[in-house]
């Protein structure tokens, strides 16, 4: 039902379209004015959908059958776009047809062969030409286009994503949403320390991260105030662990509001200095929720291309001045533990730097990109 509502909403403005559930899949019968190729490309990005094939239907009898298949076939003849090989490729959900898979294979083929003088080829052939039996009907496609996967929005809970103008918390966000989560972004800035650009960055990546007709709520957090107290007040070489345990608890107090459940962040073990596994433990320790770190296991190398099929990568890597590299110590503390950081945060009055991050947030309302 939840994956129904999220393809509805995906293809609301695009009209003429009507969707139902037919034996363990979605038929969308679109209408006369309806772009298939906005319509492929959306469904491409809705989380819970492993694969789906723009179709020809008519009646799952094989005459039919032979007569939508000129119809298939008419195109690839006339513009020359011949294959060296082809197969057909039948599945049947109605086992009650008076044919079986492999009989429909060998009928339909040697129909396509002769007229086309195509060879057959069954493993790997250049052109699959795949014919679906549900009920009474039967599906023409040449082509399986793999979705996105994973779990239909929604359907996991709510989780709230600290999102950054960089490479991995975008990757991280729509991991943690394939998997059927709901989300509400966290975007910490030191403006008017440093420009606008990340602000327009991730407007831009949560717009591309969000599936197509959902929405989702973007919190801006002036951050540079509690910045300046820590710059002011606290060790350098701990400035960035402090940054991070602020922002934990903020965010988490957002959570709190918004009904979420895990905060979500792109933390890669290792990869930079408050990225230590004893980094993380000391940051770890403020929190009251679970902290959920999709990428904490990967490689920079395998991020960026998940950025990159994502959509994500060429915002990200746009330059900007995000809140933690804002002045930046010379050499930021590779280790740390929770005794340490909580004597330092003795010189700060914790609880009205939450209730100020809190309160002086602003909200911004996401759709995703619906192109």
């Amino acid at each position: 039902n939840r994956q129904q509502k999220n393809i509805r909403s995906c293809l609301r403005d695009l009209g003429g379209s009507h969707l139902k559930p037919r034996f363990g899949r979605f038929l969308l019968r679109l209408g006369q004015e309806t772009s298939l190729e906005k319509v492929c490309s959306r469904l491409a990005r809705v989380p819970g959908i492993a694969v789906f094939s723009p179709c020809l239907s008519t009646s799952a009898d094989l005459d039919s059958v032979k007569e939508a298949m000129d119809t298939v076939l008419k195109p690839l003849l006339e513009k020359g776009k011949e294959p060296e090989h082809f197969a057909i490729v039948s599945r049947r959900a109605n086992k009650e047809l008076p044919f079986t898979s492999t009989e429909a294979n060998g009928i339909i083929g040697k129909y396509v062969q002769e007229k086309t003088g195509w060879k057959v080829r069954l493993k790997k052939p250049e052109l699959p030409l795949y014919l679906f039996f549900v009920n009474k009907d039967c599906f023409l496609a040449l082509d399986r286009v793999r979705g996105q996967g994973g779990l239909p929005t929604g359907t996991t809970g709510k989780v709230a994503c600290l999102l950054s103008g960089g490479i991995d918390s975008p990757v991280s966000s729509a991991r943690i949403m394939k998997r059927g989560a709901d989300a509400v972004f966290i975007h910490f800035h030191s403006h008017p320390h440093t420009t606008l650009a990340s602000q327009e960055k991730v407007r831009e990546l949560a717009e591309r991260i969000v599936p197509p007709g959902h929405r989702v709520r973007l919190y801006m957090v002036p951050f540079a105030p509690t910045q300046n107290r820590i710059i002011t007040e606290c060790p350098a070489r701990l400035r960035v662990i402090l940054y991070r345990r602020y922002m934990v608890r903020a965010a988490e107090a957002i959570a709190r509001k918004e009904g979420a459940h895990a905060l979500v962040t792109g933390d890669s073990l290792g990869q930079v200095a408050s990225q230590t596994l004893e980094n993380l433990h000391t940051i770890n320790s403020v929190a009251t929720l679970p902290i959920l770190r999709p990428l904490v296991g990967m490689h920079k190398a395998e991020i960026i291309r998940d950025a990159q099929q994502l959509g994500s990568f060429e915002t990200s890597i746009e330059p900007h001045d995000d809140c933690c590299s804002y002045l930046m110590p010379p050499k930021p503390a590779t280790r740390s533990n929770p005794q340490q950081l909580d004597a330092a945060e003795e010189a700060l009055d914790t609880e009205e730097e939450i209730r100020e991050l809190v309160e002086n947030s602003s909200i911004e309302i996401i759709e995703g990109y619906r192109g």
